[in-house]
């Protein structure tokens, strides 16, 4: 087989990526564990054809989210990954360390129910009503209904995350997809994201 640094093109013709890790039948490939520096591939289609899955890791555009303006007033303009959890009409609360989605236990990925029963072995320590425990103007301490156009993110990793508890909603308008590939760097987060 020809070789050109970890790409192998075997004599089929197929080509092979080596990323050094083994990974035996059964076992994960990925975890959703994007962080900042990653390089993640983004299906910038789908959602112009169907509404997003609560559950989905979504990436959206800051720019018209006032509470994640510059500290001078100017629009911040990024784009941000989190997990959508609620979509306009939907009413949210954490009752610690559970999400509820219009009454009933949230579902939809694998991260809620690690995170309502507190898989602290797996890094999910349950959601708190506030980001990072503090006072914000989006607490889900008492139901919260979100208005039309306009979804509501959190982060995995609920004690540490400042996401819509803290700035705000995201407009419908703002997203720009489902992340589904995190594609560099080549550690045990290369591969799909959950």
């Amino acid at each position: 087989a020809a070789k050109r640094g970890d790409l192998t093109v075997l004599p089929s013709g197929e080509r092979v990526l080596r990323t050094h890790r083994i990974v035996n039948a059964g076992d994960r490939v990925a975890n959703f564990d994007i962080l900042t520096g990653d390089m993640v591939l983004v299906d910038r289609v789908s959602y112009n054809f169907v509404r997003p899955n609560v559950g989905d890791p979504f990436v959206f555009a800051t720019k018209k989210i006032p509470g994640l303006a510059r500290p001078d007033g100017t629009p911040n303009d990024q784009y941000y990954i989190k997990r959508l959890v609620g979509l306009p009409g939907d009413t949210l609360q954490v009752k610690n360390p559970e999400l509820f989605r219009n009454g009933a236990l949230i579902a939809g990925s694998p991260a809620f129910e690690k995170n309502n029963t507190r898989k602290t072995e797996a890094r999910y320590f349950g959601y708190l009503w506030s980001a990072g425990g503090q006072p914000g103007p989006f607490t889900l301490e008492r139901p919260l209904t979100l208005p039309a156009q306009r979804c509501f993110a959190m982060g995995d990793n609920s004690s540490n995350s400042f996401d819509s508890r803290g700035w705000g909603f995201v407009p419908e308008k703002e997203i720009i997809g489902k992340a589904f590939f995190i594609l560099y760097p080549f550690t045990n987060r290369w591969g799909l994201a959950e």
